[in-house]
């Protein structure tokens, strides 16, 4: 996934994930610097940004905040009514537009997150249900760069929730332990939940449905080269169906 000279853009939220990888990647000597991106979804995000600064502390870290709304020039909820799709779905694509350009930005080879085995099972369960190909083509551990942004890995691929709230608990490690306030309604907790009650009658499944789509499946289904991104023609990032990102598109009709 990536060696000790790379230098690695760690997105940390304030959950146990991506808390508790930071801990590990300092502790084997990995160069990372984590990178928390703030939401404005009020005491939530008031209180993720105290645990991860907790956590800094206690790393003798100094992590890089970035506010969406300031970064972005726009206002999250006015965008949000624009893009007329879930929120997470609209969280998770801001959130990815951020670390992609200030990785690139700032000479970050390597971009890291902290999604464990269960998110990515639910994931997987939810993409396949809907036969989201593009979304499909692309889930694994490992994503390649390309002109536009850096690689961005999964280190924790094969391992669980549960294990994460073990770790975090033997390693004190302090995190936000609620769900965000948005995400009650989200699929990936339904699917979470449905791959759980089927592991408790076959342990194993959850890994094994996972690693035999990454490596038995997805290379026969889908052919191995993705469609080529364009480059965006005001803000200079990906885009593959038109000559505008999603987010310059948003902006458009947020100015009119």
């Amino acid at each position: 996934m990536f060696k000790k000279e790379d230098t690695l853009l760690l997105a940390v939220s304030g959950g146990k994930d991506s808390l508790g990888l930071w801990f590990i990647l300092k502790g084997l000597g990995f160069n990372v610097k984590a990178l928390h991106i703030i939401m404005p979804f009020g005491e939530y995000s008031e209180k993720s940004l105290e645990i991860v600064k907790s956590c800094a502390k206690k790393l003798d870290e100094k992590p890089i905040y970035i506010e969406a709304n300031n970064y972005l020039d726009i206002d999250f909820f006015k965008a949000l009514k624009i893009y007329k799709k879930p929120i997470c779905s609209f969280c998770g694509k801001i959130k990815r537009y951020i670390l992609s350009t200030y990785a690139s930005r700032n000479s970050y080879n390597t971009i890291v997150t902290g999604h464990n085995l269960d998110d990515e099972t639910a994931f997987l369960l939810g993409n396949l249900l809907h036969w989201h190909v593009e979304y499909l083509k692309k889930q694994g551990p490992i994503l390649e760069g390309n002109q536009f942004m850096p690689k961005k890995v999964k280190p924790l691929i094969r391992i669980t929730d549960e294990e994460m709230s073990f770790f975090a608990k033997v390693s004190k490690i302090e995190y936000v332990v609620e769900r965000c306030p948005y995400s009650k309604e989200a699929k990936s907790v339904f699917f979470k939940n449905i791959l759980n009650e089927i592991d408790k009658y076959m342990p194993g499944t959850k890994s094994f449905f996972y690693l035999q789509y990454i490596e038995n499946i997805k290379n026969n289904i889908f052919k191995k080269t993705i469609e080529e991104p364009k480059e965006c023609k005001i803000c200079h990032y990906q885009t593959y169906n038109d000559d505008m990102c999603f987010l310059c598109k948003i902006k458009s009709k947020y100015r009119r």
